[in-house]
């Protein structure tokens, strides 16, 4: 990740933390003392530096190109905070909203909801800041650092200079209300690609219908590379029912377990078109002797790759299918959250029953196609409510 230094006051801050080895320097934008964040609450009359103009998210989002784009420009935006990291669901990010949309803003911090309240305004000074996307979903962050197993086009805001530069607290308002949405909006979102103004938005899907379908990406041993080209150390645990998985995700207890149990027995080693065989094959067994593929993996080289996925086991995500009409929605959790190992109600899964799920609305782009999918801000038990 590309270090930043900014000058506050005479002193030099540097970064706190870099996974990067590069160790280069920038001059950056300095509104005043740095005070911590959570000592000032801003109006707009009375941000530093403020332009007196607003950008809206979706005229920010706009200005994505299918790359990672540096702002230089004097660029402010403002939302609403729709998110809280209280659960576990989601790390190191905060969504905000406009009435245009919403995007995902990548502090690098964690307990967030300690700091925002939902409801709050957050005002953001873009210039010097990243936007960029995973999966086709718009984020506000660093440059991306160059570390072997990145795939993202931003690195998280690690340093709190940083973050005091250039995002302000605003006042408390009211937490933000739900959209609720229909099919057709979905699939409008979908055709307009990421800069749909659903995309970031808090929003309720009712009457859906669970789809007995998963969709979960594990790497076997995570500490080596695993990127799409990668494809030797990735197994897909989709497109075949839901292997056992009856809980919202996949803590590394219940991972192992399943395991252990032979459920994943069926899952292929590979990515796209090479595929090498189930994970009861060893490395060994798939790749050419020498190869650097097979040499990646040492001395576990001989083993499993069931046996490797044990050893180096950890939580995982876990997309729930869920159908509105004929439209995939993916429920996207992770094995992180206090809730991962709830258990989704048996009248969903067996019973046929619907209901209305509440959370994050984000964009999915994949190999496949362009699917949406919902975050839960609360547990289960608040925001999916069965329609009986």
């Amino acid at each position: 990740m590309k270090k930043l230094i900014f000058a506050l006051l005479t002193a030099l801050v540097a970064l706190s933390s870099c996974r990067s080895l590069k160790e280069e320097w920038d001059p950056v934008f300095t509104f005043g003392p740095n005070l911590p964040a959570e000592q000032v609450f801003y109006t707009e009359a009375t941000l530093p530096g403020f332009s007196g103009t607003w950008t809206t998210i979706k005229e920010l989002k706009a200005m994505y190109r299918n790359k990672p784009l540096e702002i230089v420009n004097e660029i402010w935006v403002k939302g609403q905070v729709i998110s809280s990291d209280v659960t576990g669901n989601l790390y190191k990010e905060l969504y905000i909203q406009d009435e245009t949309g919403g995007i995902d803003l990548k502090l690098g911090k964690s307990s967030l909801y300690s700091e925002y309240r939902l409801g709050q305004w957050v005002y953001v000074y873009c210039n010097g800041l990243t936007l960029g996307a995973y999966n086709g979903m718009p984020q506000l962050g660093l440059e991306a650092d160059d570390t072997a197993t990145n795939e993202y086009e931003t690195s998280y805001i690690d340093s709190q200079a940083i973050i005091n530069n250039h995002f302000f607290k605003g006042q408390y308002a009211e937490p933000v209300k739900p959209l609720v949405v229909s099919e057709n909006d979905i699939k409008a979102a979908i055709n307009a690609g990421y800069t749909g103004e659903l995309w970031g938005k808090l929003v309720t899907v009712p009457g859906l219908k669970y789809g007995n379908l998963i969709f979960a990406l594990v790497y076997p041993n995570s500490n080596l590379p695993h990127k799409s080209a990668n494809p030797e150390n990735r197994v897909f645990i989709s497109d075949k029912g839901t292997w056992g998985v009856n809980t919202w995700a996949l803590t590394k207890s219940r991972y192992v377990q399943l395991l252990k149990n032979g459920n994943f027995d069926a899952a292929e080693v590979g990515s796209g078109a090479t595929r090498y065989g189930p994970i009861t094959g060893s490395p060994s067994d798939y790749l050419e002797d020498g190869s650097r593929a097979l040499e990646s993996f040492g001395l576990d080289r001989d083993l499993s790759y069931k046996e490797i996925m044990i050893k180096y086991a950890a939580a995982n995500y876990v997309s729930h299918y869920f159908k509105m009409g004929n439209t995939d929605v993916q429920v996207r959790t992770s094995g992180f959250a206090k809730f991962a190992d709830e258990t989704i109600s048996e009248s969903l899964t067996n019973g046929g029953k619907t209901c209305d799920i509440t959370g994050i609305f984000s964009i999915y782009v994949s190999s496949s196609g362009t699917s949406a999918q919902l975050t839960l801000v609360d547990p289960p038990s608040e925001s999916v409510k069965i329609n009986h």
